[in-house]
């Protein structure tokens, strides 16, 4: 697999044409980032205070802050960080396509009103959005799936290891099938949906192996944020309290996660895209595999129901395709 499997560079021309955009995640990520010292000082400070009275309680007051802070971080992603991204796949899907933006509009703002004119809002497509990665992680499940042939012990751990990478790699796929609703804009999303699942099913090999590389070179920043933020941090908590020396790690783990999230992930979710729009361009929907996904897939079901109601055909249970051969000859 090379670079030009990959798109790298048709993913960086297109990471550097929405940089706008990338550096509004990016300073919504940090503005985040600051929000959540702010609350890791405060937890931090009970968590004190209630372990010189008794240390269990001090633990449970830790662990219950901590989990607090992940509740607080899918509010955000939810309603204000999956907007931005949104957004971002709006605009990066048009230049992939169309090459420009109308002169004289701001990315975000002109990705937002994208996003509006497609789902009616960010959470609709967010809704699209999962059932697209429930969809999409149940069909990889069944056409790779290394684990079952081990017997056991070490090797059947490893094989469980990597098909959890796999499965946390299809992130990027979901969002390539997203981003084809706004070149393809000519469909209801529901049926875009559908046939890019379809699409997908097709040509799933080279493109599951490109997210799973893609995954492993967004890492990098991550690791480079860590060792340029973790010894100045690390340094700070000590001179102020060396009781707070364990949260600076999670302060710096989290920061370095944030810009993995900004320029990481954008780099991969444009490659993805890039791969995706170059590999199923000029493909129709294979019935084939459509059938397939309705035997593997109550919700794939349930998508083409949606996609018949938005259609205007009527609703109704698909009729069940043709019987699976073996779970790897989808798309084979």
């Amino acid at each position: 697999m090379g670079a030009k499997s990959l798109q790298l560079g048709r993913a960086l021309n297109l990471v550097m044409r929405t940089l706008p955009i990338a550096l509004v995640r990016l300073g919504v990520l940090l503005l985040f980032w600051l929000a959540a010292m702010v609350y890791l000082a405060i937890v931090g400070g009970l968590v004190w205070l209630v372990s010189q009275a008794l240390p269990v309680a001090g633990v449970i007051v830790a662990i219950i802050g901590l989990g607090g802070m992940g509740f607080l971080y899918h509010l955000a992603r939810r309603y204000v960080l999956y907007l931005i991204k949104a957004a971002q796949i709006a605009v990066m899907a048009e230049l992939l396509v169309h090459e420009e933006l109308p002169a004289g509009v701001s990315q975000l703002a002109w990705g937002k009103q994208r996003v509006q004119e497609r789902f009616g809002e960010a959470s609709a497509m967010f809704v699209v959005d999962q059932m697209v990665a429930g969809i999409i992680g149940v069909f990889t499940g069944a056409v790779y799936r290394i684990a079952s042939i081990f017997p056991g012990g070490a090797l059947r751990t490893l094989a469980q290891m990597v098909n959890r990478v796999v499965r946390f790699s299809l992130t990027y796929v979901d969002e390539a099938i997203l981003a084809r609703a706004f070149w393809r804009d000519s469909e209801d999303v529901w049926s875009n949906a559908r046939d890019g699942i379809v699409l997908y099913g097709m040509v799933w090999k080279p493109l599951l192996m490109n997210a799973v590389a893609l995954m492993a070179l967004s890492m990098i920043p991550f690791v480079l944020a860590w060792i340029i933020v973790a010894a100045p941090i690390g340094l700070l908590a000590n001179a102020i309290s060396s009781s707070i020396a364990g949260w600076s790690i999670i302060a710096t783990l989290l920061l370095a996660w944030l810009v993995k999230m900004a320029i990481g992930d954008t780099f991969a979710m444009a490659a993805i895209i890039s791969a995706y729009q170059r590999s199923t361009e000029g493909l129709t929907p294979d019935p084939g595999v459509t059938a397939k996904l309705e035997q593997i897939s109550d919700k794939f079901r349930g998508l083409q129901d949606r996609a018949r109601e938005a259609a205007g055909v009527g609703g109704g249970s698909p009729a069940p395709g043709e019987a699976l051969a073996g779970p790897f000859d989808i798309g084979a």
